[in-house]
Parts: C-alpha cells; sequence; structure tokens
C-alpha cells in the first residue's frame, strides 16, 4: 500500500518524528519530515508510515479525515 492510496486504510495515527532526520516525503518538498503517519488497516496492522513536513502534515490529516480515515492522535501533548 502506498501513502498516496490511503483507500484500503481504515486508520492513520499520528506521530512525532523528533530524533532521525528524515525528508518530507511530498514531491519537490525539502524540508525536514516531523510528522509520521502510520497507515493501518481494519485489524489494526500496520500497512504503511509516510514522513511529512508539518505542512504537508496537516494537510495530509485534513484529507485523511475527509476520506473517513479514523483518525488517532499519537503526539505527545
Amino acid at each position: 500500500m502506498s501513502a498516496d492510496h490511503p483507500e484500503t486504510a481504515a486508520s492513520v495515527t499520528i506521530i512525532t518524528v523528533r530524533y532521525r532526520t528524515l525528508r518530507c516525503t511530498e514531491p519537490g518538498c525539502k524540508n525536514l519530515g516531523r510528522l509520521l503517519l502510520r497507515y493501518a488497516d481494519v485489524g489494526g496492522r500496520p500497512m504503511s508510515n509516510a514522513e511529512f513536513c508539518h505542512r504537508h502534515g496537516r494537510a495530509r490529516i485534513a484529507r485523511d479525515r475527509a476520506a473517513g480515515l479514523k483518525v488517532c492522535d499519537g503526539r505527545e501533548a
């Protein structure tokens, strides 16, 4: 499964990336990826991960909510 096609996923968990140096997976973006979106199937089994900068991560979260995915916020308060 690709993060670009989450229609087979049932949920997405938002995780904050702090200690790894990852780049945003959005094409053309050179920012550091600070949000990890972990897509899971109906049984809760992880299917894929995607790293995004804050701007692209917020856009993906909004898109996933609109698509009907259950969004779980796993970030620390």
